[in-house]
């Protein structure tokens, strides 16, 4: 191997422990050699991928007949994308067949309800607003999987129904705090938003972490919401913004009351690497308390204390 720019040749031996191992060249005479490229290895890389045959709906259609568990599943799961004009049939017979696989059930009901179906979203919101003694927990935490899955107003509706009913069991609340981070929307991020001041943790923690995942297109929302909205609901929403930035944290200062002062030296403590560093000094000046209060944060997190834990 010659270098560019020229430079010391360099030789490998495609012989190797004495003969036991006999690496294949994956290069010729005139190539050039990317970096990172594998020039020899003991079994050929290939670097482009043959593609099968194109397969119509049809072709999901016989597959739904499988004996096969699995190819049943994919072929409702591919349908939902691939096709539903002479599939919706079959995909109804899957769909209601009560010795089918309650996976295939689900992915069925899921490609009729992604076009609006009726009989599609009965079976999905029966799942989900069935109690536990007739609808299994893992079922209907399947079921909001699927749900996340179609990207409807209804199925976004139908997780936030589950998220706010108080008499669900916290896993599955937890579960669609989880889905809604598939909907980036205002209606979502509020619904997120009211789990902060009241949930149980473990579908807080979820909530706050699909907010996250939304967070960026609404900002304005969620500075809205963080502003003057409950202050019990200020530090999921402090936990997101620090993670999110993009915003000018000097503007959250003025007409700022006690609380939200305490969260802003929060989230420009936690997330100073997010903002503008011209916005942040000018907090100084707005309001030299919570500057002061994020400088400390900004020290802490730098020091490499900060995530020492103990064995």
């Amino acid at each position: 191997m010659t270098p560019i720019p020229e430079a010391r040749r360099q030789s490998i031996q495609l012989s190797r422990s004495k003969g036991k191992i006999t690496l294949l060249p994956q290069v010729k005479v005139g190539d050039t050699v990317e970096a990172n490229q594998i020039v020899a290895a003991v079994v050929p890389v290939n670097t482009t991928l043959q593609c099968p045959t194109s397969v119509s709906e049809a072709y999901f259609v016989d597959k739904l007949a499988s004996v096969n568990l699995s190819e049943r599943y994919a072929a409702a799961k591919a349908l939902r994308y691939r096709g539903y004009a002479t599939a919706k049939p079959v995909i109804e017979s899957r769909m209601n067949d009560a010795d089918e696989d309650i996976y295939v059930q689900l992915e069925a009901a899921a490609a009729l309800a992604a076009y609006d179906d009726p009989n599609g979203w009965e079976f999905i919101e029966n799942k989900l607003r069935s109690p536990v003694m007739t609808v299994p927990l893992e079922t209907q935490l399947e079921t909001v999987i699927v749900a996340s899955e179609i990207p409807k107003s209804r199925s976004e509706q139908l997780l936030i129904e589950v998220l706010r009913d108080t008499q669900r069991d916290d896993e599955l609340r937890a579960g669609a705090a989880w889905a809604l981070g598939q909907f980036v929307s205002a209606t979502s991020a509020t619904a997120l938003v009211d789990t902060f001041n009241s949930s149980p943790l473990e579908i807080k923690v979820e909530a706050a972490r699909a907010l996250l995942r939304i967070a960026e297109p609404q900002i304005p929302h969620l500075l809205d919401l963080l502003k003057n909205g409950d202050p019990a609901k200020r530090d999921g929403l402090s936990w997101v913004l620090a993670r999110t930035g993009k915003f000018n944290p000097s503007d959250m200062i003025t007409g700022a009351d006690e609380n939200l002062r305490r969260w802003m030296g929060y989230i420009v403590g936690y997330g100073k690497e997010k903002f503008v560093q011209g916005d942040v000094e000018a907090i100084c000046k707005a309001d030299p308390e919570v500057y002061f209060a994020a400088s400390v944060l900004w020290q802490i997190v730098a020091s490499w204390v900060s995530d020492l834990r103990e064995y």
